[in-house]
């Protein structure tokens, strides 16, 4: 795929509905009483691979990604063959809870990448619930098999901010005997915790911990919003780009999820959002325009509130004024690719100087992206933030595997040809 410069930015768009959320939403409707009605739900590979596993397990669905029913079923089913997870790192960690305390036999494996993605974070807190759980590579990696069980509430500390960790063991106190607690060092996503809330669950939030009483979840309508995560390469397009101006509709606007914004105020950034829909998922418009950009300090508690919107990050630190730095980065070695290794090399491929540190970067700024070909590793996110280097490079961007963008966003070259020309 060639990415050409672009003389002018502008348009309004609406961006696919949220991956974290549809995900969360399929799995929680599939142990509800009664029926749950879903709208919006976003189509794409990772989710196919949470509703077919669902369907494996005898959950019944009704309609399509735009107006689904979820029928529960009165007793899930153990499935002859293993299920596949494909590349979605949600699917696993988050089923890996539901199942745990499932009576029945169930195998997890994924594809190449997901197979090299760490698997203990979650396989090691179910275990002190009881949970009877195998691994490859002392349950670091799949395949995974696990027994179903009963499980004992437990008290969890995390050594890391994971949304995923945290909802699986969210799920797996659901059905546990007594109060299972997790509690985060920063707070991560909280699409489970509004969801269950939502559905009448009985768990209580403080701070960074969440506490969680055996409960019965009701089925309920709910419209899945779009995903910030997806709105924010056009948001760094609108302010990287000379010459721009993009509006954003029906936007998730949770704010667990919009560490960028806050990043790109204190970058100077001409960019404004506004919440008009508040429960159980804030929802809003987000503006954004051309801006002089200032280099920016990101670490801490910010870095859990950005993890996917941090390769953009990157590209915004070259065009920046001044000095760039993202610490405390370290998990993003342990997506779909080396996102720091790859990062770095496809910036300097382009002739940005970057320093590459062990949890981040270092950058300088204003660079010249001069353009050139870059190796996506099939790694959705990298295709996607280069895809927008090129539109603001001197001589255009070629990337590898484009295809790679449907894991997340099926349809993102036409959403940038629209606003690009």
């Amino acid at each position: 795929m060639n990415i050409s410069p672009a003389k002018r930015v502008r348009g309004t768009l609406h961006v696919p509905p949220d991956k974290s959320i549809t995900h969360r939403a399929l799995i929680l409707s599939s142990f509800a009483t009664g029926k749950t009605t879903l709208y919006n739900l976003l189509e794409c590979n990772d989710t196919l691979r949470t509703f077919e596993i669902l369907k494996r397990l005898s959950v019944r669905f009704k309609g399509d990604f735009e107006r689904l029913e979820v029928i529960p079923p009165e007793e899930f089913s153990t499935p002859v063959n293993p299920l596949f997870c494909g590349n979605s790192g949600t699917t696993a960690r988050i089923v890996m809870g539901l199942l745990s305390s499932i009576r029945g036999f169930y195998i997890l494996y994924g594809d190449e990448s997901l197979s090299r993605r760490p698997m203990r974070r979650v396989v090691k807190p179910l275990k002190r619930m009881g949970g009877i759980i195998m691994g490859r590579n002392s349950d670091e990696n799949l395949p995974i098999a696990i027994r179903g069980t009963k499980l004992k509430g437990t008290y969890h500390k995390l050594e890391v901010a994971s949304a995923q960790v945290k909802s699986a063991l969210i799920l797996a106190g659901i059905r546990a005997h007594g109060k299972t607690t997790v509690e985060e060092p920063s707070k991560s996503r909280d699409h489970t915790e509004r969801m269950l809330s939502y559905m009448g669950a009985n768990l209580k939030v403080k701070g960074n911990m969440i506490e969680v009483m055996p409960s019965e979840v009701n089925g309920i309508e709910f419209e899945v919003p779009g995903d910030f995560s997806s709105a924010s390469y056009f948001i760094a397009l609108a302010v990287a780009h000379p010459n721009a101006e993009i509006r954003l509709e029906d936007v998730g606007l949770n704010e667990t999820r919009i560490g960028l914004l806050e990043i790109l105020k204190d970058m100077n950034a001409k960019v404004e959002w506004q919440v008009t829909k508040s429960s159980p998922e804030p929802t809003g418009w987000i503006t954004a325009r051309t801006s002089r950009l200032s280099g920016v300090e990101a670490k801490g508690e910010i870095i859990p509130k950005m993890i996917d919107e941090l390769p953009l990050l990157v590209l915004l630190g070259a065009v920046a004024h001044g000095t760039t730095e993202i610490c405390d980065a370290g998990e993003l070695r342990k997506k779909e690719s080396d996102r720091i290794s790859t990062l770095v090399g496809n910036m300097k491929r382009l002739g940005v100087e970057i320093e590459e540190k062990v949890d981040g970067f270092v950058i300088n700024g204003p660079q010249r992206i001069r353009g050139g070909r870059i190796s996506s590793m099939g790694d959705h996110r990298i295709a996607m933030t280069f895809s927008i280097a090129g539109a603001i490079s001197e001589e255009g961007v070629e990337i590898t595997d484009p295809e790679c963008v449907q894991i997340s966003f099926p349809n993102f070259f036409d959403k940038l040809k629209e606003v690009t020309g």
